[in-house]
């Protein structure tokens, strides 16, 4: 009787091949989930900037006055908003940072009025992550006939490692619509917030 087999040369070239494909295959399936979850928090931070701006325009269209400012160390904006939220006189907005190197910071809103923007603050809300800078409100000299203005711009990305790629900004100036008009030729500053 004469049985013929694989001998254990051949079974280990068939065993070394099938490990180098199933780790060529390994490596493709977890390149792809890694690529999936960047991509899913690129989409998360974009569509929470995108979500901060139409809050930050609501709530700065309904505004008599807008003052930015620092506070708790937090560049911010304070909002008068007493005309359109009648148990709320004030909102502010602020750029909390999270990590130093490299920066990293959060967008919150808040009604408080102790420990504004802090971890101590519980009305403080995170509207946005991934911001890459502290500087996204800006109030100017308010021309004559016009109506107070904010600046915002929201830069975000969830790449900290490249300042180029991967970034996603947005910016708009808005209007303080329940803001009083100037009449001075040379221009009103911003009026300061109770």
């Amino acid at each position: 009787m004469n049985e013929k087999g694989y001998t254990l040369v051949e079974l280990l070239v068939v065993m070394i091949i099938l490990s180098i494909v199933v780790a060529g295959l390994t490596t493709v399936f977890v390149s792809g989930s890694n690529a999936e979850a960047q991509l899913n928090n690129r989409f998360q931070a974009q569509l929470q900037a995108r979500t901060a701006l139409d809050k930050l325009r609501l709530d700065i269209h309904c505004a008599s006055a807008a003052q930015a400012q620092t506070v708790n160390t937090y560049p911010s904006v304070k909002l008068a908003v007493g005309n359109c939220y009648a148990a709320t006189p004030t909102i502010t907005w602020c750029a909390v940072q999270v990590l130093a190197s490299p920066p990293r910071y959060q967008l919150y809103r808040t009604t408080g009025t102790t420990n504004i923007c802090q971890s101590g603050d519980a009305s403080r809300l995170l509207i946005a992550d991934y911001l890459t800078s502290s500087s996204v409100f800006t109030t100017a000299t308010i021309p004559q006939y016009s109506l107070q203005t904010v600046g915002v711009s929201l830069t975000v990305s969830t790449n900290q490692k490249s300042k180029t790629a991967e970034v996603y900004k947005l910016s708009d100036s808005i209007v303080a619509r329940a803001s009083t008009r100037c009449a001075t030729s040379g221009g009103c500053a911003a009026p300061l917030v109770p």
